[in-house]
């Protein structure tokens, strides 16, 4: 499975996200895509999901929005 996180440091809800996979210890399962360091990650992000809203996870190319749904996918997923 291959799981992409399109986020930015100071997004409150992004830091939700990446605490989540931290207490989990999933940090080296996700590919990481700031999406303030590099505009190509914020052109992805847009092309996939219709806007750059963040945190967004990718989860087999299918885009999943929202903190609270993406740390209930983690926890079900890797607990």
């Amino acid at each position: 499975m291959a799981l992409e996180l399109y986020f930015y440091n100071q997004c409150g809800f992004c830091q939700s996200v990446l605490n989540c996979m931290i207490n989990l210890g999933i940090e080296d399962k996700i590919a990481k895509k700031n999406i303030r360091e590099n505009a190509d990650y914020e052109k992805e992000l847009i092309a996939l999901a219709g806007a750059k809203t963040v945190p967004v996870l990718v989860i087999d190319g299918k885009p999943m929005s929202g903190s609270e749904e993406i740390n209930q996918f983690l926890v079900g997923k890797f607990l």
